[in-house]
């Protein structure tokens, strides 16, 4: 159980680590967050028929660093294109959700169990998370919550994994289209307007379940 704690504490460490790397090079690299899909794309296409597999690599092992989900879900829609940045979002998105529910199944239980004891609304938030999972992880999803953290809370909670990715599965789905076509909209502007439908659709249906159901108020 030491052994295991140590080594817990080292990956710990060497993550925190590759989280300050990223925001470093984020902040030092002077690129507006606005020009960073066009930025990453461009950089993609180097990789010729190999950037879609470069591509989702990228985007799984994304929670690892905190790189912003949005800007590379965008990317895709500027270097695919709508039709095939969908598939790959899908593809993407949903191996990234594992990886952050692992992390957080991994390393967040003991640092959940320490929060509880010092805030009341993490105590509450945690135990509804962990008694209506694929609910709150649906509507969490459509609600555009923060991508990682819901993946974290979820894996610390102890929310069963097939809850966790059909849920997410689904609600993600408005979420992709809309970052495929506001991508895609760099050729095509009226792009714009069908992703605009899409977040829409997404708050309306995130609603329809809290009516529907009774343990999500």
């Amino acid at each position: 159980m030491g052994k295991l704690f140590e080594i817990k504490k080292i990956l710990f460490v060497f993550w925190i680590m590759m989280i300050g790397i990223t925001v470093y090079n984020i902040v030092t690299i002077e690129i507006p967050l606005n020009e960073y899909p066009e930025y990453i794309a461009s950089s993609m296409k180097q990789f010729g028929i190999w950037a879609p597999l470069f591509f989702i690599l990228l985007f799984a092992i994304r929670p690892l660093i905190f790189f912003p989900a949005t800007i590379l879900s965008l990317s895709a829609g500027v270097l695919f294109g709508t039709t095939q940045a969908i598939v790959i979002l899908i593809i993407a998105e949903n191996l990234s959700s594992f990886v952050s529910y692992t992390l957080g199944k991994y390393f967040g239980r003991s640092i959940i169990d320490a929060l509880d004891k010092k805030n009341v609304f993490i105590h509450k938030f945690e135990s509804y998370l962990h008694e209506n999972g694929f609910i709150a992880v649906l509507t969490m999803r459509l609600l555009y919550a923060p991508f990682d953290l819901v993946g974290y809370f979820s894996g610390s909670s102890n929310i069963p994994y097939k809850d966790f990715a059909t849920a997410t599965f689904v609600g993600i789905l408005p979420g992709i289209f809309m970052s495929a076509f506001l991508g895609g909209s760099l050729h095509n502007p009226m792009n714009i307007f069908i992703s605009v439908v899409f977040f829409i659709l997404g708050i309306v249906l995130s609603r329809f379940i809290k009516q529907k159901n009774k343990y999500v108020t």
